[in-house]
């Protein structure tokens, strides 16, 4: 099972999609959300469930803000729910924790986990410690405030393998394995 936590329009999903049993795709922004379905259904992966929501360390109601598109029919990869933005389109989203929404969709075994939130990684993080503790592998988008998520897996069991640098911004790509 892979899980995607900011599917954003289904890049690593489609690719999961092709290796993995089951992938469970997770991306609250409508309109992103428009083009992950297409997407699935273009490269046929009838093993993809989509859950529409934020991932947060609670239930309930957010503000999902989005930086306005520089043109028409162009999809903000920015999206966030701790981020504000200079012009920023908002929208309120169902936020859940990842623990809910695994057992909500009924997997009972996860693999492979791919976190990228826009600065929410701390929040996702709070909310998914059952889960966190089934899985064998994460990739996760780390900004600076967040830095604490690494001692966190470590704490967990797992062991960091690589860091990704993004040369033009402050954030980094791990990948931990188990």
């Amino acid at each position: 099972m892979f899980v995607d936590i900011g599917a954003y329009l289904g890049l690593y999903t489609v690719y999961a999609c092709r290796r993995a049993r089951r992938v469970l795709a997770v991306e609250p922004n409508p309109m992103a959300l428009i083009y992950l379905r297409a997407n699935i259904a273009l490269n046929n992966c009838s093993n993809v469930i989509i859950a529409p929501k934020a991932v947060s360390n609670r239930q309930g109601i957010v503000r999902l803000r989005m930086p306005r598109p520089a043109k028409k029919g162009h999809v903000p990869g920015s999206a966030s729910i701790v981020w504000s933005f200079e012009e920023t389109l908002e929208i309120d989203v169902e936020t859940d924790t990842l623990d809910n929404i695994v057992d909500e969709v009924g997997l009972d075994t996860v693999d492979f986990i791919k976190i990228d939130v826009e600065g929410a990684e701390g929040l996702v993080i709070k909310g998914s410690e059952k889960t966190l503790r089934k899985a064998k592998a994460i990739l996760i988008e780390i900004w600076p405030e967040n830095t604490w998520i690494i001692s966190y897996l470590q704490g967990l069991g797992y062991r960091l393998m690589t860091v990704i640098s993004h040369d033009i911004h402050k954030n980094y790509n791990y990948l931990f394995f188990k």
